[in-house]
């Protein structure tokens, strides 16, 4: 700090302005005591020592907030997770989901808040995140902790709780805990990069829309099967359609809604990312499932069932009760059973457990999204638009990929 040697410059000034904002006020007399005075949101601060150098020592502290124009670091950390969580920060438009508020609350609540929600914002330490961090039980649970603490921390900067981004440079230590095995990648792909093995092929839909066909309410499991895999609707979404989605005449669906589970309730709000979009499904699944009659004959069916109060909403595909599903219990009852049977789960796999399978019901997504790029021939933008990703170069780093034809044209140049 430079507050000592300009006070050693000055002897004889009976005030001393600092860049900082604050006033000093040198001792009068050898009994005198060193004051100093500053505004920190907009009230009038003070104190004072007995001598220079532990007025300096008491005056770090400020100096670094005003300097940083963070006035808020004299807050707890529990002020600065409050803060984090707090929805009125954003902007409508741009506020989190249901879902997502109540994931960061629970990460704060559970690692973040033990460890500083007592600590003076100012005195929070790299020591502190690395504790934060630390205490997730695994390295997955880890990396989401990490998440949170870096926008944790973004947030605290901006608003003047914090000053150090490095709070947020720690990652998870596995202690006493095994290490994980890194998960293998193609060099040169981007993370976001889906391998055709985890993409189930037409045949693989067809097996599991015949499983699901065999099983209870078989025909209307079928069809969601198939609507997943051809329409690229998110599951919330799929759960949430109704038939005023559904334009059978232009095989469209608007996609406008979807049901979220938070805290054992259910909501209907708009898609992810806050996205609408529109998308289409054709006549026949490249499996020649008559997919376009099929859901024209169910728009017609749930109409029906609406006028007759068996299915208030209109939904295309509701649960038993006639509601919304939740997706634990449709997990469990619809396409867990079926998975063993059409071969995406190991057939020694413990029948009350998931079993062992790379594809789940997201992968019917990934079918629609490959079949529209390779199948149907359409440009990766309007596929872009259809599956709802945030750009054209997402859906590009997730199915087209950067390397392929990377050996043909090594392999032409080299000729």
């Amino acid at each position: 700090m430079s507050a000592p040697a300009a006070y050693g410059q000055f002897p004889d000034r009976l005030v001393i302005e600092m860049e900082s904002g604050i006033t000093v006020y040198p001792a009068r007399g050898e009994r005198g005591r060193w004051r100093a005075v500053w505004y920190e949101n907009g009230q009038r601060q003070q104190c004072e020592a007995v001598t220079e150098d532990r007025l300096a020592a008491k005056l770090e502290k400020v100096a670094e907030r005003l300097q940083a124009g963070a006035p808020n670091m004299t807050k707890p950390g529990a002020a600065l997770i409050a803060w984090y969580l707090d929805p009125d920060r954003l902007p409508v438009a741009r506020r989190w989901s249901r879902r997502h508020t109540d994931t960061q609350r629970r990460l704060c609540e559970r690692f973040a808040a033990p460890v500083i929600a007592a600590v003076t914002c100012q005195d929070i330490r790299t020591a502190h995140t690395q504790a934060i961090v630390n205490a997730a039980p695994t390295a997955g649970e880890g990396d989401r902790v990490h998440r949170m603490l870096s926008a944790l921390v973004t947030v605290g900067i901006d608003a003047g709780y914090l000053v150090n981004s490095r709070l947020a440079k720690v990652h998870w230590q596995a202690g006493n805990r095994p290490l994980p095995t890194p998960a293998a990648s193609v060099a040169g792909e981007s993370a976001l990069w889906v391998d055709p093995a985890e993409i189930p092929s037409a045949t693989d839909v067809t097996a599991l829309g015949q499983a699901l066909a065999a099983g209870p309410r078989g025909n209307l499991n079928e069809l969601m099967a198939y609507t997943a895999a051809y329409t690229g609707l998110r599951w919330g979404e799929l759960a949430a359609l109704t038939i005023g989605q559904v334009c059978h005449a232009r095989r469209e669906i608007n996609v406008n809604r979807k049901v979220v589970e938070v805290c054992g309730h259910l909501y209907v709000e708009v898609p992810k990312n806050r996205k609408f979009r529109r998308t289409i499904y054709p006549r026949h699944t490249p499996g020649g499932y008559p997919l376009a009659d099929l859901v024209a004959a169910r728009v017609e069916q749930a109409q029906a069932e609406q006028d007759n109060g068996a299915n208030p909403e209109g939904l295309l595909f509701p649960a038993p009760s006639g509601r919304h599903w939740r997706s634990s219990n449709f997990n469990r009852r619809v396409p867990q059973p079926a998975y063993l049977q059409a071969g995406w789960r190991d057939a020694d796999a413990d029948a009350d457990a998931d079993g062992n399978g790379t594809w789940t019901w997201h992968s019917l997504r990934h079918v629609f999204c490959t079949t529209a790029l390779f199948t149907w021939k359409l440009d990766p933008t309007d596929v872009s638009r259809m599956a709802g990703h945030a750009n054209y170069r997402i859906t590009l780093d997730m199915y087209v990929g950067a390397t392929a034809g990377v050996l043909d044209r090594a392999r032409a140049a080299t000729e």
